[in-house]
């Protein structure tokens, strides 16, 4: 494994050795064949701490400077860019960018990937939740996210809630098409992404040279991994039985939203082969946790606290809390438990909801009909985790507008 000279590289890459190689390890083992990075893949690491998404970067410079308002972006991202007259030529080349499908896209392995991922119901999110908070152990974001106040305090469920929104929308039956809300928000979510950039990169205690661009190519791919990569293998270790299709499925609608979102195409995984070893490189490179770290988890275990429960809700409440927290035992061991600062309890809930997977899984696709049931029984549980965030009210990202765009 060759390491770049470290002049031209933030010196958080390849910081803290020993405590990268610990984190990474358990993920080599699900790599077949070679693992170590070459010359070339570890460059492709360490440049991309360095690099940003071009494409929203110029539409962000350009509202900065008002050519641009978020007016016409929420019209544009609504009815198309040309139902404004006179579009601005950075608006305009934004969503040249996005609507320019790869040739790759197939649309059937969409809508495959949408519905495993639908069938997968509140282990869905729950894994998606659980891989926040492990990847609070490392520092590589955690400043970033404490800068922005994304993730701390009484609005963590909230941050979370709008997350799980785009998910949610991301999976639902046709949601990436120009005109669903899916690809809206994602279109939405990447200029938000280089709108947050721009705005700490101009900042005057930002350290370049540590922790190269705010929002950079490295934590964008890590971010796309956790919604695909490691979100199949914690599922199977959830008692879920994904076959190789349907994972290659799922990867597929994951490297098309990636790609919206932004994601240098060499950072993507064709396969959940290919992807757990740019994975694996990825974890390899990243830097050991901070102040920041205990912060951010604390308050994400006590934000399911504040979810939305109608019957017994202080009950409710409570058994989120210890459920979330058994998880996070579960899948963080002692060692991830502790670097974070949270008590570890026995993880009887995975243990549960393990057993659960495995006879529904192995019973309903017995019967004929029953990779249907799966997917309204998954739709059912998603429903019921979306009213759980949201209550009564409608998830909305758009107030993040007017915190770095003009309105």
């Amino acid at each position: 494994m060759t390491t770049p000279a470290p002049k031209t590289i933030p010196t958080r890459f390849y910081r803290d050795p020993e405590w990268s190689r610990g984190m990474a390890e358990p993920l080599k083992r699900f790599v077949k064949g070679p693992a170590e990075p070459g010359p070339a893949e570890w460059d492709l690491v360490a440049t991309s701490l360095t690099k940003i998404d071009t494409v929203g970067a110029d539409l962000a410079a350009a509202i900065k400077s008002r050519k641009v308002s978020m007016k016409q972006f929420r019209q544009a991202l609504a009815e198309g860019v040309d139902a404004l007259m006179d579009a601005p030529e950075p608006l305009r080349e934004y969503f040249a960018q996005l609507e320019r499908r790869p040739d790759w896209v197939d649309d059937e392995l969409l809508e495959r990937g949408a519905t495993v991922v639908r069938q997968c119901g509140r282990n869905g999110i729950d894994v998606i939740t659980i891989g926040l908070l492990s990847g609070y152990r490392a520092s590589a974001t955690t400043d970033i996210l404490v800068r922005t106040g994304g993730l701390r305090g009484s609005g963590t469920a909230r941050r979370i809630g709008e997350t799980a929104t785009w998910w949610f929308e991301c999976i639902q039956p046709g949601g990436l098409d120009r005109s669903a809300p899916g690809w809206q928000l994602t279109a939405h979510v990447r200029l938000m992404h280089s709108m947050v950039n721009q705005h700490y990169e101009a900042a005057d205690d930002w350290d370049e040279s540590a922790w190269g661009k705010p929002i950079n190519q490295a934590d964008l791919a890590g971010t796309y991994h956790l919604f695909c990569t490691s979100f199949l293998l914690m599922l199977r270790l959830l008692g879920m039985r994904i076959k190789g299709s349907d994972g290659y499925a799922v990867m597929h609608l994951w490297r098309y939203i990636g790609w919206l979102t932004g994601v240098d195409e060499e950072l993507l995984g064709l396969d959940e082969q290919q992807a757990r070893r740019k994975l694996f490189h990825l974890t390899l490179a990243t830097p050991a946790g901070d102040a920041n770290s205990p912060l951010l988890a604390d308050s994400l275990v006590e934000s399911r606290k504040h979810l939305n429960f109608n019957s017994f809700p202080e009950l409710e409440r409570r058994y989120e809390y210890l459920r979330f927290r058994s998880l996070a035992s579960f899948y963080l061991g002692l060692t991830g438990m502790r670097e974070l600062g949270l008590r570890p309890v026995f993880p009887w809930y995975p243990f549960a909801r393990g057993l659960r997977n495995l006879l529904v899984f192995n019973v309903l696709r017995a019967f004929p009909g029953g990779d249907e049931r799966l997917t309204r029984l998954g739709e059912r549980e998603l429903d019921i985790v979306m009213r759980e965030y949201w209550g009564k009210e409608n998830a909305s990202l758009a107030s993040q507008d007017k915190t770095y765009g003009n309105a």
